[in-house]
C-alpha cells in the first residue's frame, strides 16, 4: 500500500514555511510522514535551515535539481496560504493522516496473515496489531511548549493556600493521608498472601472511589470523609476479577455495602433476619445505581483491558475513571517466554504505560513470595513481590 497522505495539508505546511522561514525549527514532522510527492521538499528545508541559509526557490534548485523543482509548483503552495499563523493546524492535520495510514498498514498485515498467530513469537496477531497500533495515540507533531514559569507560580500558589492535590480517594482515611488518594497515570500494586483480604482491601477502595471521587479542597481529609466531595464529578470503575464470577465478585461488594455476614449470603432464605434483608436490598439497589465495568474472564491480556477501559473514557468522557485487577500474575502474558520473570516484568511495564495514556489510577493485586511466612519478622518488604523485580519499579505505590 502506497501512503498518500494529506497532500493539501501538506501543501499549506509547506507554503507556510517559504512564507515564514522561521517556522522551520518548529517542524516536528518527519519527511517520512509526509507523500511521496513531499518528502523530498521537506528534507531539504530542514537541511537548508539547519545551515541558517534562506529558503527560496534558488536554495531549493540548488539542493533539489531541476528535475525535481519542475515537479512542484511553489507559487501555488505560497499563495493558498490563507495566514501562517495556521501553520500547527496544518502539521497536526498531516501527522493525523500518516498516523490514519500507519493503523490502516497494521490492519491490512493483520487480515493479510496466513495464521491467527504468529509461530515465531507465539502471539496472537490481533493483540500485536493493538499494541502496535496504541502507539500512534500519543504521537504529536511537536511538543507543546513548556510553561515553566507558569508551572512554578501555580505549585507556590498552591502551597502558599495550603492546598494539595488528592487524587480519588479511599475512604480510608490514613491511607488517604498518606497517599494523597490515588492519582491519574499512577499504577498502585496492593500485595499480600493468599486469603488475607486482598479483594475485600480492593473492592472497600473501588467502593470509596466511586462514592467520595477525587478531592479538591485545601481542608485535606477532615472527620467524617466528605473532603474531595465538592469537587467530584463522578467515577467510573473497571473491575477485572480473573479469580471468580462476576456473581462472586458482586456477593462480596453486596456484603461489604450492606454489612452483611458473608456466610449468610450462602443461603438468604434461611439465615437472614428482617434487618439483613433490608441491608441486603439497600446494598443491590445502590450497587445498582453504580457506574461499573465488570470483566470475569479468566484469561485477559492487558492490550484488551487498555482497548476496553479506552472505549468507555470515550464514551464517559466527564467522568474520572480507575481500573483494578484482581490479580496480575493471572494476566496473560503479552509474549510467550520461557522465563516467567520476564513474562511478569513486561505485563507490569505494560500497566504503567497503561496507566499514564490513559491517565487513570490502576490498582492491580498482587501475591507476595512464601519467604515472608518463614522469617520471625513477617512484615514484607518489596523484595517479597512474586515472580519479579520489576513491579517495585514500575509502582508509583506498593501497599
Amino acid at each position: 500500500m502506497v501512503f498518500q497522505g494529506n497532500f493539501e495539508a501538506e501543501k499549506l505546511m509547506l507554503g507556510c514555511i517559504l512564507l515564514d522561514n522561521s517556522l522551520v525549527k518548529q517542524v516536528g514532522v518527519q519527511p517520512e510522514q509526509m507523500s511521496i510527492m513531499h518528502q523530498g521538499l521537506l528534507r531539504a528545508m530542514l537541511e537548508i535551515g539547519s545551515r541558517g541559509e534562506v529558503i527560496n526557490r534558488a536554495t531549493l534548485h540548488e539542493k533539489l535539481g531541476t528535475s525535481h523543482m519542475a515537479q512542484l509548483d511553489l507559487s501555488e503552495m505560497m499563495e493558498g496560504v490563507p495566514s501562517v499563523k495556521g501553520y500547527k493546524l496544518y502539521e497536526k492535520l498531516v501527522m493525523k493522516a500518516w498516523k490514519r495510514g500507519e493503523v490502516r498498514r497494521l490492519a491490512e498485515e493483520m487480515l493479510m496473515a496466513p495464521d491467527e498467530v504468529d509461530i515465531s513469537t507465539g502471539e496472537d496477531r490481533v493483540d500485536v496489531f493493538l499494541r502496535e497500533a496504541q502507539q500512534f495515540g500519543g504521537l504529536e507533531a511537536a511538543a507543546e511548549e513548556f510553561d515553566l514559569r507558569g508551572t512554578l507560580d501555580a505549585m507556590y500558589e498552591q502551597a502558599v493556600k495550603g492546598e494539595r492535590p488528592l487524587g480519588l480517594l479511599t475512604g480510608y482515611r490514613d491511607y488517604d493521608r498518606l497517599t494523597n488518594g490515588h492519582g491519574k497515570g499512577q499504577f498502585i500494586i496492593v500485595a499480600a498472601r493468599p486469603s488475607v483480604g486482598k479483594t475485600a482491601f480492593a473492592l472497600n477502595v473501588a467502593a470509596g472511589h466511586l462514592h467520595m471521587g477525587a478531592g479538591s479542597d485545601g481542608s485535606g481529609l477532615v472527620e467524617g470523609g466528605s473532603a474531595g466531595m465538592a469537587g467530584s464529578k463522578g467515577a467510573y470503575g473497571h473491575l477485572y476479577s480473573l479469580e471468580m464470577s462476576s456473581e462472586q465478585f458482586l456477593q462480596r461488594m453486596i456484603s461489604a455495602r450492606g454489612r452483611i455476614n458473608s456466610q449468610k449470603l450462602r443461603d438468604p432464605v434461611k439465615l437472614f433476619d428482617k434487618g439483613d434483608w433490608e441491608r441486603y436490598t439497600g446494598a443491590v439497589e445502590a450497587i445498582g445505581k453504580e457506574k461499573l465495568y465488570i470483566c470475569d474472564r479468566s484469561s485477559v491480556k492487558v492490550s484488551e483491558i487498555y482497548a476496553n477501559t479506552k472505549r468507555l473514557i470515550d464514551r464517559y468522557p466527564e467522568l474520572d475513571h480507575f481500573v483494578v485487577i484482581d490479580y496480575l500474575q493471572l494476566l496473560r502474558p503479552i509474549t510467550k517466554r520461557s522465563n516467567r520473570q520476564e513474562e511478569v516484568a513486561e505485563i507490569s511495564r505494560a500497566l504503567k504505560v497503561m496507566a499514564r495514556d490513559l491517565n487513570v489510577p490502576v490498582i492491580a493485586l498482587s501475591q507476595l513470595s512464601r519467604g515472608v511466612e518463614s522469617r520471625l519478622d513477617k512484615r514484607p518488604g518489596l523484595s517479597d513481590l512474586r515472580e519479579s523485580g520489576s513491579l517495585e519499579q514500575d509502582a508509583d505505590i506498593v501497599a
